[in-house]
């Protein structure tokens, strides 16, 4: 199973548990890939910048970097139809579409570049519908999910859902088949449930233990394969909560599991579900867990990397 790690301190390339490539890089708190390359963000105050690799013999060669108008730059999208690269950055909730040329390992024009709302504004994730021309974005400090259409690398806003005040959405899912998307809140710990089309509450679920007082905000969610469940993750209760989804997508709690260290920043479903990756940041490391398909349950570390300040985990 091949997958890479990448963090505040650098990015790595796995082959299972064994180091195959390697960069030390400041701030490097995302990546994506595709049409062959790797993408990787740059997340600084007062600045944005986006990496371009290409694979080669000893694993990736920096290609191309841009910088990019806005700070603290935290998600990345690509959409192969259009080429572009997709990025929204928190500190200033600016949202941006930068052209690919795959074919070369460069990138072209700045297509969209602008801030979400007005005010306060904080951008956190970009997420592609299947079709690849509709894009939603999370945005924490205002509250809602701003959706976008996407055409010829252009991005045009069509519109926004509203949460509670003070939810605070830091990712989303989408279950188009069902016309749902789903919203995992950074300061309420809950999991939304919207209709996809009209932005209406479907449902809300807490994150978190019943009684738990202390500090938590959630970082990230994503279903399984097979859609039956859906997993957040909560930094600060420390915990992954796995919660069944049924054929309509309503959600119940099922378990909950140790991240297995400290700040579960980012997890990824991996080997078809049967293992999760786990990011722990102030641990500084990645444990991969495996994962019973059929109850959603997680297991105990199978092994663990280090990488400090890890940040995003991805299977390649």
């Amino acid at each position: 199973m091949e997958w890479i790690l990448s963090g505040y301190s650098g990015i790595a390339n796995f082959q299972d548990n064994r180091p195959i490539w390697k960069e030390t890089t400041a701030g490097l708190s995302y990546w994506t890939s595709g049409d062959g390359l790797l993408f990787a963000a740059e997340e600084f105050p007062g600045k944005a910048a986006v990496r371009l690799y290409r694979r080669d013999k000893d694993g990736w060669t920096l290609g191309d970097r841009r910088e990019i108008p806005g700070g603290e730059l935290c998600h990345l999208t690509y959409s192969s139809r259009d080429r572009v690269l997709l990025g929204a950055c928190y500190e200033d909730g600016v949202i941006f579409s930068l052209g690919v040329e795959a074919e070369s390992g460069r990138f072209g024009k700045l297509y969209s570049c602008f801030s979400q709302g007005e005010g306060l504004t904080r951008a956190h994730c970009v997420l592609l519908n299947s079709a690849e021309d509709a894009v939603y974005s999370a945005n924490i400090a205002q509250d809602r999910i701003y959706r976008y259409a996407l055409s010829g690398g252009i991005l045009t806003e069509n519109g926004f859902f509203s949460l509670p005040a003070g939810a605070g959405p830091r990712h989303l899912a989408l279950r188009e088949d069902l016309g749902k998307i789903y919203a995992v809140t950074e300061y309420s710990s809950e999991i939304f449930t919207l209709d996809l089309h009209n932005g209406e509450i479907l449902g809300r679920v807490s994150t978190l233990r019943p009684g738990f007082a202390g500090e938590s905000y959630c970082s990230t969610l994503a279903f399984s394969p097979d859609n039956r469940f859906l997993v957040a993750a909560n930094r600060g209760e420390n915990t992954l909560a796995v919660f069944s989804a049924d054929k309509q997508g309503n959600l119940s709690f099922s378990s909950r599991q140790s991240c297995f260290g400290d700040w579960p920043r980012d997890f990824a479903l991996m080997g078809d579900g049967k293992f999760v990756g786990i990011a722990n940041q102030n641990s500084g490391e990645a444990v991969l867990c495996p994962r019973n398909p059929e109850t959603g349950g997680i297991g105990e570390p199978v092994w663990r990397v280090s990488l400090k300040e890890a940040a995003c985990i991805r299977e390649l």
